[in-house]
């Protein structure tokens, strides 16, 4: 009995999709967004599992099963497959390696899961320029100067309390709850 090898073609468009897209005939991560770069930015992880794929009018035995993939970009990947008898119970996935083949019994039905993992690189991102005016409504924050800071400057309106020959005598009552401290009080002619 001569072995032989057999491609098959698998249709990544029908399956189920974790994380993950075809496009261009090409299984990949999807994309969740851009960094300030114009990097793209992916999940960590993403999977794909392919639908019962029949096996059994196309191959009276095996003796293990061995993948080939073109991969561009830095992204890592994990083969696996499951068989079944009857096409609903599944044996566990075991790992296809690039340089062995995997030795499995015979079955009548096949599944390929491909997971793919994220290549890690740095990203920069900026959450807010803060130069927006009045963007903040808490009146403890200051933002108007292109960073988020603690305001550190109040300015108070003054009652005016009372009338003396020499000038006047204002009053401004400071919550202690407000503040932790003050530093100093400066008045200044208005």
């Amino acid at each position: 009995m001569a072995i032989q090898e057999i491609a098959l073609d698998i249709d990544l468009s029908v399956g189920v999709f974790q994380d993950t897209i075809v496009e261009d005939q090409r299984l990949k991560l999807r994309e969740l967004g851009h960094d300030v770069d114009g990097n793209s930015i992916y999940p960590a992880t993403g999977y794909w599992e392919s639908t019962a794929i029949r096996i059994q009018d196309k191959i009276a035995s095996f003796k293990g099963v061995a993948a080939k993939v073109d991969v561009t970009g830095g992204a890592a990947y994990k083969i696996y497959w499951s068989t079944s008898e009857d096409g609903f119970e599944w044996l566990e996935y075991e790992e296809v390696l690039a340089n062995s083949a995997v030795s499995q019994y015979p079955a009548k039905y096949a599944k390929v899961k491909i997971e793919i993992f994220a290549e890690k690189k740095y990203s920069n991102f900026y959450i807010d320029v803060f130069n927006q005016k009045d963007k903040y409504s808490n009146p403890f924050i200051e933002s108007d100067s292109g960073s988020l800071s603690l305001k550190k400057i109040y300015q108070l309106n003054m009652e005016r309390a009372l009338d003396t020959p020499t000038g006047m005598v204002l009053r401004q009552k400071v919550e202690k709850a407000k503040f932790q401290k003050v530093d100093r009080i400066r008045v200044s002619k208005g």
